[in-house]
């Protein structure tokens, strides 16, 4: 007797046991009072399964939603673990100018010791030993 309509069924069983009838007030009362309780225990019924399938509704969004994160955000470690690679496979060289510790990048392919690379911020040259980077032998070879 656990659902409401076994108990609203219960009260009807024993209302015709008792053998209860409309002929006086006190009966037409307590047969109303049933069938309101009837009444009330089939709208919650309902009310019961409509929730039962929201629920389902509900569990099945947020399941197709948990699969649509997976595939826009994957999972935040393999996304470092990706930036990370990147990060080694993108071809640049990265170094610090000594002058004015601006990050510059060089191409790996094309990188050479040999040529002489000068900062774009300050204009001096990153890999050379000279304190004025070099600045005099370019406006030499300008005047040649």
């Amino acid at each position: 007797m656990n659902s409401m309509s076994d108990q609203v069924a219960y009260l009807k069983g024993l209302a015709d046991g008792l053998n209860i009838t409309d002929a006086d007030n006190t009966g037409k009362l307590l047969l109303a009072i049933i069938d309101t309780l009837d009444a009330v225990a089939s709208a919650v019924s309902k009310v019961e399964m409509a929730q039962k399938e929201l629920d389902d509704y509900v569990e099945d969004i947020d399941e197709d939603l948990s699969g649509i994160e997976e595939i826009l955000f994957g999972d935040d470690d393999d996304d470092e673990d990706e930036d990370d690679d990147d990060d080694e496979d993108d071809g640049l060289i990265e170094y610090d100018c000594p002058h004015c510790d601006t990050t510059v990048f060089f191409d790996e392919e094309a990188f050479s010791l040999e040529e002489e690379h000068r900062c774009p911020r300050c204009g001096k040259a990153i890999f050379g030993e000279g304190e004025d980077g070099g600045e005099e032998d370019e406006d030499d070879e300008d005047n040649d």
